[in-house]
């Protein structure tokens, strides 16, 4: 499993203005049904869900909100950087300024546990977060991504 298999230049909103955990769940919900031709209310609503048995955040600034829909074949990754952290009730209560959406399919349990525990792992490395964080385009993230992807691999 490869964290480049996942992403494409079209997933990312990089310094995003975004005002709440709840609007930038759904610009996020959007680009996945732009790509992906899910509902994103529906995708919205499975968040939600998810977001209230506990904080998707992992400490550092980042969180991996993630959920399972029919209907596609491989896990996906969205991704977006605030221009200003947000509240997402993180365990260190640090804002959330990194946000990492992993859309995966159903019934593929162990896959989408193997997909979230790569993104967790990768997002472990302080170089590649900060790195992240100062990126202007959806090309230099990806390619901060590739190319930690390639280090971590190695």
């Amino acid at each position: 499993m490869n964290i480049n298999d996942m992403l494409s230049n079209d997933a990312f909103l990089v310094n995003f203005d975004g005002t709440s955990k709840k609007q930038v769940l759904e610009e996020l919900s959007k680009l996945a049904e732009i790509k992906l031709g899910i509902n994103s209310r529906s995708l919205l609503e499975n968040l939600a869900k998810r977001e209230k048995l506990g904080s998707t955040a992992v400490g550092n600034g980042i969180a991996i909100p993630h959920a399972n829909v029919a209907n596609i074949d491989k896990s996906h990754v969205f991704v977006t950087t605030l221009v200003n952290g947000l509240d997402f009730n993180s365990t260190d209560d640090l804002p959330v300024d990194i946000v990492f959406l992993l859309i995966a399919p159903e019934n593929k349990g162990s896959e989408n546990l193997q997909a979230l525990a790569l993104i967790s792992r990768l997002l472990r490395n302080k170089e590649l977060t900060t790195k992240l964080r100062g990126c202007k385009s959806a090309e230099s993230a990806i390619a901060v991504i590739s190319q930690s992807n390639r280090v971590e691999a190695a």
